[in-house]
């Protein structure tokens, strides 16, 4: 994760025009999928937006995971595996690094971080992964503690708050683990 650069923007689904920024100065996390946890399947939908960023940008894909209201998540083993495979096969790319982002509740927590280990068996070495985190699992619901190690964690944030801190695992998490990479959306760039 060292190699990637400060400012990280994060481009949802809508068109985004990033071809303006300057690759060794911002990078971009774009949402590559969303995987929608119902019943006992996981329904994919890829990005169906265009995004636009220079040939030589630092590009992260994001794997969104959603839960459905109507039909509850089994969070079964079939479900964490099917899940899994789907984030893995965005390394196909070559990304700088996967980041998944999932709003666990407490009680899919153990469903979360089994996925995040199957996923961390399934990628090569050489791709990093990340997460998307609420800021309270960094500051004082310390349940992340336990994730595959060197696993980054970016705070998330609302679109008019201040830029949050990244925060990279090792053995605790603490507010000692915060490094300088922000997370922007482009609109406050």
């Amino acid at each position: 994760m060292s190699r990637l650069p400060h400012v990280m923007l994060w481009a949802w689904e809508r068109r985004e025009d990033l071809s303006f920024i300057h690759p060794r100065e911002a990078g971009v996390a774009y949402l590559a999928l969303t995987l929608r946890l119902s019943g006992d399947r996981v329904v994919i939908r890829p990005r169906r937006q265009p995004l636009i960023v220079p040939p030589d940008a630092v590009v992260i894909p994001v794997a969104r995971i959603e839960t459905d209201w109507h039909s509850a998540p089994a969070m079964s083993p079939g479900q964490r595996a099917e899940a899994a495979r789907a984030i893995a096969r965005l390394a196909d790319y070559s990304p700088a690094a996967i980041q998944v982002d999932f709003d666990a509740t407490r009680s899919q927590r153990v469903f979360y971080r089994d996925l995040l280990t199957d996923l961390r068996r399934r990628l090569p070495d050489s791709i990093p992964m990340s997460i998307t985190a609420l800021a309270s699992w960094c500051l004082y619901d310390d349940w992340i503690t336990d994730l595959p190690r060197e696993q980054e964690v970016q705070p998330a944030r609302g679109r008019n708050e201040a830029p949050a801190p990244t925060v990279t695992l090792r053995r605790r998490t603490t507010a000692g683990c915060c490094t300088t990479r922000l997370g922007q959306y482009p609109e406050s760039a």
